[in-house]
């Protein structure tokens, strides 16, 4: 199971990068070729959209793996270590909850495009398919709130020191 978890983990990275990559990469030729000829594919802009949307809901998704989205440490850093872990079980408990909303809201989205038929403008794709990620990389995002929730929380019932962000000071 774990290695199954650090190949996703894995993929999950590059295909990010990738994706970044190829958003610069068609960016940069769609500004060249404005600028240069005077003229631009219509279909560079909506690609680009698409792409920054997937790759938004994507990297929220590793930025919750790696605690790289804001959170207000002062309670945490000055209560006492089960306090501590009690309260970021609960904060990442609620922020799973919040995170379930976008993939219910994201769905019914998806059905009410799928049910109007949209197509996307330049591309003519059916425009479910540029939303799929939202819901698909909330469950990712919800899974590793509820993870780090419970972690905390085992940490709690065992009484663990909590790792602070501060150094204490000697006495």
């Amino acid at each position: 199971m774990e290695k199954l978890i650090k190949r996703f983990n894995k993929l999950e990275e590059w295909t990010a990068g990738i994706i970044l990559l190829g958003l610069a990469i068609f960016t940069f030729f769609e500004t060249m070729l404005r600028y240069t000829v005077s003229y631009s594919f219509t279909w560079f802009q909506e690609i680009a959209n698409y792409m920054l949307i997937f790759c938004t809901y994507l990297c929220a998704s590793i930025g919750v793996k790696y605690g790289t989205h804001f959170s207000m440490e002062a309670l945490t850093e000055y209560m006492p270590d089960r306090a501590s872990h009690l309260l970021k079980t609960i904060a990442y408990l609620i922020s799973g909850i919040a995170v379930l909303l976008f993939i219910f809201y994201g769905i019914k989205h998806i059905h009410s495009v799928i049910k109007f038929g949209v197509k996307s403008p330049a591309m003519q794709i059916p425009m479910y398919i540029p939303y799929i990620a939202i819901p698909l990389f909330s469950f990712t995002m919800s899974f590793r709130f509820f993870a780090l929730s419970y972690k905390h929380f085992l940490k709690f019932v065992k009484n663990e020191p909590y790792t602070r962000v501060r150094k204490k000071e000697p006495r």
